[in-house]
């Protein structure tokens, strides 16, 4: 059922890849001419890519973009989000999202980043993301996993998935495996950029093809920093529980090691780093006055205490958890690459951006 789009979708990390892949396939089932395409560090050998690859295309992250556009290629791009991290700083923050033909924001919460932002930015659109479509809509074999990962069928699962920063910190995330590891039915899955350190820490790498979401479906509680498994873990109801830790990569007031193509002026950042107190608002979002907050807060000294008490509380976050689902993915009914295959397609035919709301 062939209608005429030609759109292809680039990469040029694993998360970009595992954020894009949904929607690609849903733009298989749509009748696209598509392709998923991995650009390569050097300009030069994207040289083919370039001569083939359509004129708008749909990226996860910006390095794919300069990338491309230092090979030759002066396209347009349409830009999803490759998580639900809304507290860390550079979502936003530089140049090229504000040149997007369409930016799809993952829920509300990314939309009123945009608005203190750049008030003056209509290329937006709520889409959800593709990504949860699988959480929504798969199912696991509980009993068969639990057995394969040798873990006690009586006792609660505990995920710990934390988001990156181990080679620039030892203080990040991952690093604070350690006072976990006391926690029965313990299961750690590091961000992919951390990949390196999962032998080192007893932790799994997940197939490229599932990702962490098995795991999300088993946890019965999830311990995370800033990472976007948090909202991930809210949306399924999931009890969380938020590592209190000095520093958090990509929040204020860490200084951003880029330092080209910055929408934002030196004022603006100087004042959020000076309004960031990590020690009294942990979890202040970037740019809003807002805490994403949705379960027990815990220093990783504290953290087995604290997950005990997630567990034995289940409901204490049960509105948190909610609300800043609902924030933090547009919808959230399975159908994100669905609505937004439909939101490109009606913008490729008419040019208009046209906001989609719910599917029948």
């Amino acid at each position: 059922m062939a209608n005429n789009i030609h759109i292809d979708f680039v990469w040029s990390a694993q998360k970009g890849m595992s954020s894009l892949y949904p929607l690609y396939k849903m733009a298989l089932s749509q009748g696209w001419d598509s392709n998923l395409y991995k650009v390569k560090k050097h300009y030069f050998l994207n040289r083919k890519l370039v001569k083939s690859l359509s004129d708008l295309i749909v990226i996860a992250y910006d390095q794919p973009l300069y990338r491309l556009r230092k090979s030759g290629w002066d396209g347009k791009f349409i830009y999803i989000e490759h998580g639900l991290g809304a507290i860390k700083y550079y979502t936003y923050k530089y140049n090229f999202f504000h040149e997007a033909e369409l930016l799809f924001y993952p829920g509300p919460v990314f939309q009123r980043k945009m608005e203190a932002i750049n008030p003056q930015f209509k290329n937006g659109l709520l889409g959800g993301y593709p990504k949860m479509d699988a959480l929504i809509n798969g199912k696991i074999d509980r009993q068969k996993m639990m057995a394969k990962l040798k873990l006690d069928l009586d006792k609660p699962v505990v995920l710990f998935a934390p988001s990156w920063g181990g080679k620039y910190s030892k203080q990040s995330g991952i690093w604070n495996a350690d006072f976990l590891k006391d926690i029965p039915n313990l299961i750690i899955v590091p961000h992919s950029q951390d990949y390196r350190y999962a032998k080192k820490l007893n932790a799994i790498l997940p197939s490229e093809d599932e990702g962490i979401n098995p795991y999300l479906q088993l946890a019965d509680v999830v311990v995370s920093d800033v990472s976007s498994v948090l909202a991930e873990a809210a949306i399924l109801d999931k009890p969380v529980v938020q590592l209190k830790l000095s520093s958090y990569p990509g929040c204020f007031p860490e200084k951003d090691r880029r330092g080209k193509d910055v929408y934002l002026t030196d004022d603006f950042i100087k004042r959020e780093e000076k309004n960031t107190d990590l020690n009294k608002r942990p979890f202040k979002i970037a740019y809003l006055d807002e805490d994403w907050v949705m379960g027990e807060i815990s220093e990783p000294e504290k953290i087995s205490d604290t997950v005990s008490t997630a567990l034995a509380e289940l409901d204490k976050f049960k509105k948190e958890r909610k609300y800043w689902g609902e924030q933090s993915c547009y919808k959230c009914d399975g159908k994100s690459s669905l609505r937004i295959a439909k939101m490109i397609e009606h913008f490729q035919k008419t040019g208009e951006r046209k906001q989609i709301g719910d599917l029948d």
